[in-house]
């Protein structure tokens, strides 16, 4: 089959994929075609920053080479240019516009049949009707819940998105309940875990491991610093558990001077992908510390089932999607009520051996392949009764 998929910058897969890269990487592996379209507009630039000048001129770069292909294990990327006014209904439509021509000028010249159009971004909902394939929006968050987002915006090119889709793909239970209230056609398909790549964290490493020379046990945690991770909660952590470090693998895309004045407190910035397994293996409690909001209830995180295929046992705050793993892993994945009860948990996992070859294998069956099989069935479906 051949994909359209409409999402976020494919330069992102090299340290932070998505759930949206690793579907487009397992229908590559199946043997499925894919040209990636690099989405943007969900927000005016500010063009007194400099990370979004920067990105603006590799837009226009991006966008003079047309599309564009890697390796033969990548997707075709193309990054059309758009104009950055989300708010205005004309510049949407323009988009809209702007976009379908060039997926459909692009899947011609690569010889795509009946492409299925996969969007992920909901300012460019237009860019889904009119379409000659199959029309799927994938929701993977509750994007009018962003702080940097306009909310009414966002509700409305949700529902859009929803309204213009053959079928809908949820990525959580409360975000499958969302979708329903207006859709007959959704189906709930949690994200999945490259298993084998963080199984490598079982292996015997050749040397002494990226934090042997600060001689501390680690409580680890990889992905985005934003606004959904409680800053106060690791540092009450960090000044509870003084006798462990606290690392944190990522980039900040807002103020996190407070974690760096803390002594026991070790911000790493952006790793590659590939690396992750390598520093996950010297995690001896891995964390996901988000403030429990309509956001985060919203939220299936990945990181969950990537620290546990590597073996490493996990406290989370009270996220809905991380609940169930508490009996399915037979306490590796641990749930947390208040700061005082996560500072509890983690000290208590601190205190024990945990066997990481169980806690892995309990991720056995949780591939992105199996997730990218339930999405082919869901479309195949689709097809045969159309």
């Amino acid at each position: 089959m051949d994909f359209v998929i409409i999402a976020n910058a494919w330069a992102a897969a090299q340290d932070n994929p998505t759930s949206k890269h690793q579907i487009a990487l397992e229908l590559l592996r199946q043997g499925h075609r894919v040209l990636w379209v690099e989405g943007a507009g969900m927000r005016s630039p500010n063009l007194g920053s400099g990370a979004d000048r920067g990105r603006i001129v590799r837009k226009i770069g991006a966008a003079s080479r047309g599309a564009r292909r890697d390796a033969e294990a990548s997707p075709w990327v193309l990054s059309p240019l758009l104009i950055p006014l989300p708010a205005l209904a004309w510049a949407r439509k323009l988009n809209a516009a702007i976009y379908r021509r060039s997926a459909r000028k692009w899947s011609r010249r690569l010889s795509f049949v009946d492409p299925v159009m996969i969007n992920y971004v909901p300012v460019l909902a237009g860019v889904m009707q009119p379409w000659p394939g199959r029309v799927v929006y994938h929701c993977v968050d509750r994007w009018d819940q962003f702080e940097m987002y306009d909310t009414r915006l966002m509700q409305e090119m949700d529902a859009a998105c929803r309204g213009y889709a053959d079928v809908v793909i949820a990525s959580s239970k409360d975000l499958y309940i969302h979708c329903q209230s207006d859709h007959t056609n959704v189906h709930l398909i949690n994200h999945g875990v490259s298993y084998e790549h963080f199984a490598r964290a079982l292996e015997p490493g050749d040397g002494p491991g990226p934090f042997a020379h600060h001689g501390k046990r680690v409580i680890g945690f990889f992905g985005l610093l934003s606004e959904w991770v409680d800053q106060a909660l690791l540092i009450a952590l960090a000044r509870a558990c003084d006798d462990a470090e606290l690392v944190l693998i990522g980039s900040a895309d807002v103020d996190v001077s407070a974690l760096h004045a803390e002594p026991n407190i070790t911000i790493l910035g952006p790793r590659p992908f590939a690396d992750l397994p390598e520093y996950v293996a010297h995690f001896d409690v891995g964390i996901i510390p988000f403030v429990v909001n309509e956001l985060t209830r919203a939220v299936n995180p990945i990181k969950l089932r990537e620290m546990l295929a590597a073996g490493c046992p996990v406290v989370s705050t009270d996220l809905p999607e991380v609940e169930r793993y508490g009996t399915v892993t037979d306490g590796a994945a641990q749930i947390a009520c208040s700061h005082d009860d996560f500072i509890t948990a983690v000290r208590r996992l601190l205190g024990e051996t945990p066997d990481r070859e169980a806690i892995s294998e309990t991720m056995k069956d949780e591939t992105w392949r199996s997730k990218v099989d339930e999405l082919i069935a869901v479309i195949m479906d689709r097809q045969e009764s159309a």
